[in-house]
């Protein structure tokens, strides 16, 4: 991950637990990671993997990203895309719609209502400029979170 997407991360992580009110809002659970999966080495999804050294799971206003641990519970989605599971692993939701990485390309996706699939970009560049950053207004709009971001100057 790039040191600005840490630095945002471990700030809001920070935020959020200072305040229990601010828990409604979001949250950002840390993971401990097994030796086997410190070698992880996948292409195009190695930033998605490398997340997972540090973080378990993260809700960030309307965007859930999923734990591995939770992962299996949430594939369902990924028979609706073309490819589906050679391709796709369902990653988290833009509630309520589900939020994809494409395996070849390491590209986000969120399929809408009406099978409407809307692409963003990489792992790093979705969490800096989508989570973490202003393009969240974009998905989202205003909100607690997007607030939140304001207040600590991320955005």
């Amino acid at each position: 991950m790039k040191k600005t997407i840490q630095e945002k991360i471990a700030l809001m992580k920070n935020v959020l637990e200072v305040n229990p009110f601010n828990l409604v809002i979001g949250e950002i659970q840390e993971r401990i990671i097994t030796e086997a999966e410190l070698n992880i080495k996948d292409g195009q999804l190695q930033d998605y993997h490398n997340f997972f050294r540090e973080y378990g799971s993260m809700r960030c206003g309307s965007i859930v990203i999923f734990g591995k641990s939770e992962l299996g519970d949430f594939q369902f989605p990924v028979a609706e895309m073309p490819g589906g599971f050679e391709e796709w692993i369902c990653i988290g939701k833009i509630d309520p719609y589900p939020l994809f990485i494409n395996k070849k390309s390491g590209v986000i996706y969120c399929l809408f209502e009406d099978s409407k699939i809307k692409s963003y970009e990489g792992w790093n560049d979705f969490l800096e400029n989508y989570v973490f950053g202003e393009r969240y207004l974009e998905i989202i709009g205003k909100d607690e979170w997007y607030e939140l971001l304001r207040e600590q100057q991320i955005i």
